[in-house]
Parts: structure tokens; C-alpha cells; sequence
């Protein structure tokens, strides 16, 4: 194991000999085997950074004192922080994991700029990398989503990605790795539970103990072809956009233009139905002349057909409408608690809301003076004009802000927050994802 690690390292050149590194570590078996990976190969160049994310009460605090612990053994300068998980996350209407996601992520940034650390080294594994597959092909995906984890991105790296979940506990035994079980692993609650602990090994089985390493040659295959991929849009993006913010449609090729379209558009924020909506229309005119003054919006940016090229263009947002939304409006989903991912932190444009309490038709309309709302996070009441002031929205922002009311109670300030009496609750029978 130790051998392998090392040639891990060397062979993907992720660690250099001058490198400090930062080792992100929770106190479960995979962490805390990196750790001591970590420690015997780089003595001296590491750091450890602990997030207590005070979700399991005594079990938390039990995590960071293990962790804590091993750090004074060795002398390894120790990092931990605690977060108000759930506080965060209901402010920012995201779900549990996902708040916890961005604040390691951002704390662990800090921390290098702070220290001085060249790398942030996660546990990741093999089989972590084959769940991920697996759910991003159960929720649906391009090939982006099927290539598993990374082994860097940035500053980030992933030392263990080499390993499986049977190697590391048969080495975490064999050195006396210190570690917590954290009981929530156990769960079938979580997709990535139900996939590790029945779905995958039933293939597994079925593959004659064939499939785990079977799926990691897959995964190389796939991360090389979306490098390739990768490598032919810059190239597009290159011979099409050698104006600034206007692509040559000629550059493109007709067979797969929806796909080089939405990879081109993909940095200024135009979804994928939109960019499919565009090349549908360049579809039906192809061979029947130009089509000029079309235009399709992303939250930013607007990209205008003009002839043979799509000139992108800062948005302008124009005053909502004054429109009544029914309940069959295609611009509304209706879905149970079990149909939502596990992030409702969406595009601006995205909002999801309990339906239980919504009176339709919903109303669509320009805010007004003397409107008021409860903002997500917040326990009282604020005025939209308070609220957009605070935001330091600019003024031919403030003319165009529109909201969305029930009755008479706005549920959403539309692309910048929805009342907090109408986030999704675990006990909501009905909630609806709405696209404006």
C-alpha cells in the first residue's frame, strides 16, 4: 500500500518534493489512513484541517478529539474549525451536505492562503469514484458526470484515488490506524448508501469480482476522452470566437452543433434547454437562408442570431409582466420530497417552494412600494425596497425586479430570494420547482 501510494503520487506528479500540504481529515478510516500515509511519506510538509460540523452532537466532538489527538502524537500542525451547519443551510436554502460542501471547501482555501500550504490532499477512493458514476447516471448526466472523481482540481488533490475501500481497511489494521465509524454510513437514506451497500455489490457479484476493477479501467477511459473533448473546444472556441463574445456559426458542424453550442455558451450561463431550443431553430432554417434577430437569454447574457454568427451581449432585464400563473403553467413542476436533489441551491432563475399553503393562479408582477417578505434565514419581515437597497441592486435592476405572489403574500423576490414560509420542509406533501 505504501509503495503504491507513493507511485500514485509520482506518477500523476500531484505532490511535488517541495510542496506543503494540507490533509483534510474527518477521523473516518479513509482520512485517517491518508493521514498516515501522509505522515510517513511527507514527515515535516504537512498540516491537518478538521471540520466540526456539529451534525452528531458528542459523535462530532469525538471525531476532532481523535484527529486532534493523533496530531500531538506526531506533531503535525492542526487546523479545526466549527460550523453552524444547519444554520448555514437554511439561510442559504441549500441542503445539509451541500452547505457543509462549500463551507470545508472555502475554510480549506483559507487555510492555504493563510499558511502557506501548496496542496489540500482529500480521502477520496476508488469505490467513492464508482458511486459517484452511478449517481450521476441515476439523476442524468453528460459525459462530464460519468467520469468519477478527479485526482486534482486547482489546488486539490486526491492521493487515495489508486485504492479501494477493502485495501485501505486491510492497511488501516495492519498499522494500527486510529479511526470513528460515523454511524450515518450505515443508513440506507442517502442514494450513495444505498449503491455501496446493495446495488454495488450485487454487481460485483454478478461480475465474478470482476466489476470493481472492471469500472476503474472505465473511468480512465472516460476521463481520457473527455480530455480529448476538452481539448477540442478550446480549439472551437479558438477558430469560432476570434471576435470577442460572437461565435462563427460556419466553424461549427452541423452533426453535433447543439452539443460544440452548449460548450461554447457553457461559461455565460445559458442552460442546456435553451442552447437545445437555438440549435433546434439553426436545425429547421439549415438550407432555407439566414435567420436573423432571434434571441435567447440566460441570466446574464444574451445571445442574438444575426445571420451566420450568435453575437452574445450583456442583458438587459426588462420589467416583469403583469401574468397570472395556473397551476399546468410549463414553467411549473410539481414533485414529492423524494423526487428533489440533494442541493435545491439552483440558478437564480430556479426556485423550489412548498405548495401545501400556495393559492392558485400565482401572480407574477413588478414589486412595489410597500411590498414586504420574510427572506430565507430570516425570523422578521423586510421590505422589498429595504432588501434590494441592501443588496446594492442597481437601479435599472430595482425597475425590473420582479415577484411572485400567492394571494396577497409574495413567496418569491424573484432570481434573489423566496419567503422563508415557503422553503421545503422534510414534511411538505407537495412542492413545486418553478422556472421564470
Amino acid at each position: 500500500m505504501t509503495e503504491a501510494f507513493r507511485q500514485y503520487i509520482a506518477s500523476r506528479r500531484l505532490i511535488e518534493a517541495d510542496h506543503r500540504t494540507l490533509v483534510a481529515v474527518s477521523g473516518g478510516i479513509d482520512s485517517m489512513t491518508l493521514l498516515d500515509l501522509m505522515r510517513r511519506e511527507f514527515a515535516g510538509r504537512i498540516g491537518v484541517a478538521h471540520c466540526n460540523f456539529g451534525l452528531r452532537g458528542a459523535e462530532s466532538d469525538g471525531d476532532e478529539q481523535l484527529v486532534g489527538e493523533y496530531c500531538r502524537e506526531y506533531g503535525i500542525p492542526f487546523h479545526v474549525e466549527r460550523f453552524d451547519t444547519e444554520a448555514e443551510a437554511q439561510k442559504r436554502g441549500e441542503s445539509i451536505q451541500m452547505a457543509a460542501r462549500r463551507l470545508r471547501y472555502g475554510w480549506f482555501e483559507t487555510l492555504c492562503d493563510r499558511y502557506g500550504y501548496d496542496r489540500i490532499a482529500i480521502a477520496h477512493q476508488a469505490d467513492d469514484s464508482t458511486e459517484t458514476f452511478f449517481i450521476n447516471l441515476l439523476r442524468g448526466t453528460g459525459l462530464r458526470g460519468l467520469t468519477g472523481i478527479g485526482d486534482r482540481r486547482g489546488r486539490i488533490v486526491r492521493p487515495l484515488l489508486f485504492a479501494r475501500r477493502d485495501e485501505i481497511t486491510a492497511y488501516a489494521a495492519a498499522a494500527g490506524v486510529p479511526y470513528r465509524e460515523d454511524a450515518s454510513n450505515a443508513t440506507v437514506k442517502y442514494l450513495r448508501n444505498r449503491l455501496r451497500h446493495d446495488i454495488l455489490p450485487r454487481l460485483e457479484s454478478a461480475s465474478g469480482g470482476r466489476f470493481a476493477r472492471t469500472m476503474e479501467e472505465n473511468l480512465c477511459r472516460l476521463q481520457e476522452t473527455l480530455r480529448f473533448v476538452d481539448l477540442q473546444i478550446d480549439r472551437l472556441r479558438t477558430r469560432a470566437m476570434r471576435e470577442e463574445h460572437t461565435i462563427d456559426l460556419s466553424q461549427l458542424d452541423a452533426a453535433c452543433r447543439s452539443f460544440e453550442l452548449y460548450e461554447l455558451l457553457k461559461p455565460y450561463g445559458f442552460a442546456a434547454e435553451t442552447v437545445e431550443d437555438m440549435a433546434a431553430l439553426l436545425d429547421e432554417r439549415e438550407g432555407r437562408g439566414t435567420v436573423s434577430g432571434k434571441r435567447f437569454d440566460a441570466v446574464e447574457w444574451s445571445g442574438v442570431v444575426d445571420r451566420n454568427r450568435i453575437v452574445l451581449v450583456p442583458r438587459v432585464v426588462e420589467p416583469f409582466r403583469d401574468e397570472w400563473l395556473a397551476e399546468d403553467d410549463p414553467r411549473i413542476e410539481w414533485l414529492s420530497i423524494s423526487d428533489l436533489p440533494d442541493s435545491l441551491a439552483a440558478s437564480p432563475n430556479v426556485a423550489y417552494l412548498t405548495a401545501d399553503a400556495l393559492k392558485f393562479p400565482l401572480r407574477l408582477r413588478r414589486w412595489r412600494e410597500g411590498d414586504w417578505f420574510i427572506p430565507l434565514g430570516m425570523a422578521g419581515q423586510k421590505k422589498v425596497s429595504d432588501f434590494l437597497i441592501d443588496a446594492k441592486v442597481s437601479v435599472p435592476d430595482k425597475a425590473g425586479q420582479g415577484v411572485l405572489v400567492s394571494g396577497e403574500t409574495i413567496v418569491w423576490l424573484v432570481g434573489r430570494r423566496i419567503d422563508d414560509r415557503y422553503k421545503v420542509r422534510q414534511d411538505a406533501e407537495r412542492v413545486i420547482r418553478i422556472v421564470l
